[in-house]
């Protein structure tokens, strides 16, 4: 079975298990040619076209892309690896604590 739409993700795609998702469903929920304005596909024999599975995927397809605002300025962005450097140390221990006393409890049983 040949998929085309999945041959090349787009890079800028920042979600691609969403987007091949989003592109899979698309793909089968195509207009039918032969009754303009309805879906293809059997699940949605009387729906008009975009079906809500089409608008979902047209949706999800957005959702998993970059928005254009930062796709410009990525060139400014710190690298990956510079921004993990900053926060290296946010979430291991700071120092070690001294262990809480425990409490000493007197149980009826205990003698």
């Amino acid at each position: 079975m040949s998929q085309p739409h999945r041959r090349a993700v787009p890079h800028h795609v920042t979600d691609v298990l969403l987007w091949l998702l989003a592109t899979d469903v698309a793909a089968q929920h195509l207009a039918d040619p032969e009754r303009p304005g309805h879906c293809a596909n059997l699940r949605c024999h009387e729906e008009a076209y975009p079906c809500p599975p089409a608008r979902d995927a047209q949706h999800a397809g957005r959702a998993a892309t970059r928005p254009t605002l930062l796709a410009r300025s990525r060139a400014g962005l710190a690298p990956a690896a510079a921004a993990a450097a900053r926060i290296a140390g946010w979430f291991g221990p700071q120092q070690i604590l001294a262990r809480p006393p425990q409490r000493q409890t007197s149980s009826p049983r205990a003698a």
